[in-house]
Order: C-alpha cells, then structure tokens, then sequence
C-alpha cells in the first residue's frame, strides 16, 4: 500500500466517523462551543460544582468520593469524607489564591489547574504549607510538572492530569449507577468528558481502533505511517518558521536579539518545539521602555505557548522573573491597556489575532476541528497574518512601517 492510498484510507474512516457524530448530534457540545473546557476559571467552577457534597447535582459527596479515589488516590476514611467541604479560589497567607481545597477534619488538600497559565513564583511552595496530611496536587493537561520557580524543587506535589486522571473519573462519575437514571447529569457529564478529550487530543475509541487496524495491517503499511509522521512533524515545524519570519518582517523595528528570541541557537526552540514536553516558548520582543525602573525595561512581545500571545513583559537586567511592577504602574507606563494582566514577568497579554477564540489556532495541540489546520492554506495563513498585524499595530504602533 503506498503513501496515498494510505491517507485516503485513513480519511475515509474519518469522513465515517465525522457524518456519524453529525447524524446523532456529537458535535454539538455546549463545553466545546463557549470554550469552558479550556477556560481555567470556568473548569474550576465545574469541578467544585461537581465535588461539592452540596453542589447542585443533589448526589452528595458521590463525585467526590470517586475524584479522592480514582484522581488523588487517596485512602480517605468514609467518616472524614462524610465532613468533608470544598473551596474554590480558598484564600491563604500573601492573598494567594488556591484554585480548589478540599477539606475534612484532618486534611487539607490543595489543587492548582493550570491549563495555559503560567505558574507564579513560589506557588505551589505556599500551597505545600497549607495541605495537611496530603501532597498538593498540580492539575494540568497532560500532567506536567510544576516549574521550579513555582515548586521551589518541594517533593510534596502530585502532578495529575485532565488526560488520564480527570478523563477516568468522569467516567466513573457518567457510570455511577445513579448518575444514569437522572438524564440531564448524565448528559452534562458526558459533553463535558468529550470536550477535555478533544483539548487532550484523544480520538474517539473505536476512531482510533478503525485507524490503527489500518496502519497495522502490514509491515508496508507501516512504513508508510512512518514517513508520514517524518514529513508531518517538518510539516509543522516549517509553518513555524513561516509563522515567526512573517512576523518579524512586519513589525519594522529592531527586535531584542536575545535568549527569548524565536531564532537563537539556530532556531532550537522553533526546530524542538514539539520534541519536549513543555513549551520552548518561542517568541519575539521589542523594546517598549527603557530604564523606567534601574535595569528594569518593558518590551513588546509575541509568544508561542500552544496558542499565539502579544502584549508586554517586565524584564529585570534584561530576563524574565517575576512581576516587579504593581497593576497600578503597569497602567502608568501602559494607558492604552485596559487593564493589567500580571502573570509572572508579563505585565499583560491576550490571544492572537482577536476575540475571536474560533479564529485561534492551537499550534500545540489541535483537535480534528481546530482552525490549525486551514493555515496550511495559503489564502487563509495570509489572511491569518494580516488580522494579527491589525491588532499588533494596536497595541504596538511603534511596529508599523511609516
């Protein structure tokens, strides 16, 4: 089997998969529609909503019961459960914030979600002082690891993930035997358990199945997905580089030739972006304000983290860190903003090219439907470019060209 009969066979089980899920109403899903599952502040709401023996569900502490045993793993007594209560933004020493806590008689168990934000300087180090008889348990997509800034190297942190361990207690929670008598939960539980495996890149099972029986039914066939995969990856890599020059060549200003820069090191982080778990973050950055602090500049910047950043950054002596200016001087020295958006060493940020969270490509992890994959049209990568220059020039005027 070559190369193209191949893909024509894998499109074909997808173009099957794809009509069924229109014929029964799949793709209509009100998490994936409105973006929740990939909004922080909206998935934490869900979660305490569900864990909350007094939530709305009227279940009691059965989804909660579950998330401890199949989530945290924990062996909690049922007695302690039975006095257990849960916390969302549960407030703690320096006004910090802890995403949710659950608490019994003797434990306190911290939970941060972090599924684009950045982590803030000591973070999960001050959550460590508050769990009482339990790890603190750092939730993110995939389950990565918290930076050291954040952990301060603490061995008392869990890392969980929506991937694997939120996927597998929501389906406990969807086949809890009283779960399926009441319909309306049970829907809801179910949409939401697909829109966190579209944004953790899991295909449908029997999808995936009909795919690997495909690509597994001959030596040749193998082969084939191999170089496939070869191709694909420098497919990828290539519309990166597009991406960055595109960029550069757009913004008519000298841009900070430094370890930040898209293009040191040879093009490392372009060219191993997706070889590492986490993000290289690969960007580019332009002097906005010099000295306004000693050794302290702000400087226009465009990220990729998964999804396309602009706004402003603090560095210190010329790197990141943390956040050095209060909300009120960032609005000083940036009255265009409309309000700060502190997150470490940025000042503020918001996605490209608008709004528009449809429009916004997801370079790291795409599903079947992201917009990702209409910029591997010419017209519509243009297209593409021309609407993040637009509110570029917006936010940085000093960009355009006279």
């Amino acid at each position: 089997m070559n190369i193209e009969q191949l893909i024509h066979d894998v499109v074909q089980i997808q173009d099957k998969h794809r009509l069924m899920k229109q014929k029964t109403g799949g793709y209509f899903n009100i998490f994936t529609i409105t973006n929740i599952a990939t909004n922080e502040v909206a998935i934490c709401r869900i979660l305490y909503e569900l864990l909350n023996p007094k939530g709305s569900h009227y279940q009691g502490g059965v989804y909660l019961a579950l998330f401890v045993e199949h989530v945290l793993n924990m062996n909690i007594p049922v007695s302690e459960l039975q006095q257990a209560a849960v916390y969302r933004e549960y407030v703690i020493a320096n006004n910090r914030r802890v995403d949710l806590v659950i608490t019994t008689p003797h434990y306190v168990i911290p939970i941060e979600v972090k599924i684009f934000a950045g982590d803030q300087e000591n973070q999960c180090a001050d959550y460590v002082k508050i769990a009482q008889h339990a790890n603190v348990y750092y939730l993110t997509r995939f389950g990565d690891a918290p930076s050291k800034v954040s952990s301060q190297e603490e061995k008392c942190i869990t890392t969980i993930s929506f991937a694997q361990h939120i996927v597998h207690w929501l389906l406990q929670c969807v086949t809890y035997s009283q779960t399926m008598k009441l319909a309306s939960i049970c829907e809801i539980l179910r949409q939401l358990l697909g829109a966190i495996r579209q944004f953790t890149e899991q295909v449908e099972d029997e999808q995936e199945m009909d795919i690997q029986q495909v690509l597994t039914a001959s030596a040749t066939t193998m082969k084939s997905a191999y170089r496939i995969e070869q191709g694909v990856k420098k497919a990828k890599i290539n519309l990166l580089h597009r991406l960055f020059k595109e960029l550069e060549q757009r913004i008519q200003c000298e841009k900070l030739n430094n370890d930040y820069d898209y293009a040191q090191k040879q093009y490392r982080k372009l060219d191993t972006y997706y070889d590492v778990k986490n993000s290289t973050y690969p960007g580019i950055s332009y002097l906005y304000k010099k000295d306004i602090q000693s050794g302290v500049d702000i400087w226009f910047r465009i990220e990729l983290d998964g999804r396309l950043y602009a706004g402003f950054v603090v560095a210190v002596n010329g790197r990141d860190g943390k956040q050095v200016l209060s909300e009120t001087e960032i609005k000083g020295y940036l009255p265009h903003i409309e309000q700060a958006c502190i997150d470490n060493w940025w000042a503020y940020w918001e996605l490209l090219p608008d709004a528009n969270e449809a429009q916004i490509p997801n370079f790291k992890y795409p599903n079947e439907e992201d917009f990702y994959f209409e910029l591997f049209e010419e017209t519509t990568f243009q297209t593409f470019i021309e609407q993040i220059m637009e509110r570029v020039y917006q936010l940085f005027p000093e960009g355009r060209s006279e």
